[in-house]
C-alpha cells in the first residue's frame, strides 16, 4: 500500500465551494467562509499569493492550482498535476473577476477535457536529482513536493507501509545507529505490509511462531537457501518467499542492515521441525563429533 502524508491522513475536503473574488486589497480565494491556505508547504511558488485569468503568471496561477487540487485530490496528486491544471484550467476557465468552484466540478467532462486535452507545461516541482541526500535534509522543513522527490530518490531502502516522513525519519535514524530494525518483534501486522511476502495468512503465522526477531528473518528470507524445510512451509510458499527480499531490504534500510544468516543454527531448527527430536539429537552429534 502507498505511503502518506501527514496532510493526506488530516485534512479532508468539505463540502463548501471555493469562490474567488478581485479586490481592491488584492485576490481572495476561499474555502467556504476562510481564506484558502496558500499551501505553500506543499510546493512554494508564489508566496505573495493568487491570480488566475490568461493574464496571471505562472508562479501565482500553480500556487492556487495546488491550493484547490490539495485537499480534493491529496498531495500527490497536487504536486504531479498542479502545472496542467495551473494552464489549462486556473489560466483558461477561470476568467472572471469573480468564481466558484464546487466538489462536482472536478468530475465534469469540462474539468477532464480542460486537464487532458490542451497544453502540458513543465512542471517545476523537485525530481530525485533536486533534492539533497538524506544526511543532509532537514525533514522538519522541507515540502511536501521535496518530501516526495526524497521518497522517490531512496525508494529501494525506503520502508513504504505508513506516513512517508516518518519512514524517512526512520531511515535516517538507522543509517546514524539510533534504530535497529533487526531487534524489532516478527509481527503479523508487519509481514502484511512486507512487500513480495504474497503467502498465506497460515504461512505468516508460522514465521511469526519460528522467528523472535525481524533480523532473524530477514537473515532467512534473504539468505536462507531451502525454505520449504521449515515446518509450516510449503513447497508454494517456499518459493515465493524469496520475492519478499526487496521489501526486507526497504523495512532494514539497506541490504547492509540484514543481519548474516546463521547456516549451522537454522539448519539445527528447521531439521528439527521437519525431522523430529531424533533428527535433531543426530545433527547435534555430528556437529560436535565435527567439533572433536
Amino acid at each position: 500500500m502507498p505511503a502518506k502524508t501527514d496532510y493526506s491522513r488530516k485534512t479532508k475536503w468539505k463540502n463548501e465551494p471555493y469562490q474567488g473574488e478581485r479586490g481592491v486589497g488584492g485576490n481572495f480565494v476561499y474555502a467556504g467562509d476562510n481564506l484558502l491556505d496558500k499551501h505553500l508547504f506543499v510546493h512554494r511558488l508564489a508566496p505573495g499569493g493568487f491570480d488566475w485569468g490568461p493574464d496571471a503568471s505562472d508562479e501565482k496561477a500553480s500556487q492556487l492550482a495546488i491550493a484547490l487540487l490539495a485537499p480534493l485530490k491529496g498531495v500527490d496528486y497536487a504536486v504531479e498535476h498542479y502545472h496542467l491544471f495551473a494552464e489549462n484550467f486556473v489560466r483558461r476557465e477561470l476568467t472572471d473577476d469573480t468564481w466558484e468552484i464546487k466538489r462536482q466540478d472536478y468530475r465534469s467532462d469540462e474539468y477532464v477535457e480542460a486537464i487532458d486535452g490542451r497544453d502540458y507545461p513543465e512542471n517545476t516541482a523537485p525530481g530525485p536529482e533536486d533534492v539533497p541526500d538524506l544526511e543532509d535534509a532537514d525533514l522538519e522543513s522541507i515540502t511536501y513536493a521535496a518530501e516526495i522527490a526524497l521518497a522517490e530518490k531512496y525508494a529501494e531502502v525506503l520502508w513504504q507501509s505508513g506516513n512517508r516522513r516518518e519512514n524517512l525519519r526512520r531511515l535516517k535514524a538507522i543509517w546514524s545507529g539510533e534504530e535497529d530494525p533487526a531487534s524489532d518483534a516478527v509481527a503479523s501486522g508487519t509481514l502484511y505490509r512486507i512487500q513480495g511476502l504474497d503467502i498465506p495468512s497460515n504461512a505468516r503465522s508460522t514465521l511469526v511462531k519460528q522467528f523472535d526477531s525481524m533480523g532473524e528473518l530477514a537473515a532467512w528470507v534473504c539468505y536462507g537457501r531451502n525454505h520449504s524445510q521449515l515446518a509450516g512451509i510449503s513447497d508454494a510458499s517456499a518459493k515465493k518467499i524469496p520475492n519478499a527480499r526487496p521489501g526486507f531490504v526497504q523495512y532494514f534500510g539497506g541490504t547492509e542492515h540484514i543481519p548474516e544468516h546463521d547456516t549451522r543454527e537454522m539448519s539445527l531448527s528447521e531439521m528439527s521441525n521437519t525431522r523430529g527430536d531424533t533428527a535433531q539429537q543426530t545433527f547435534t552429534s555430528t556437529l560436535s563429533e565435527a567439533d572433536e
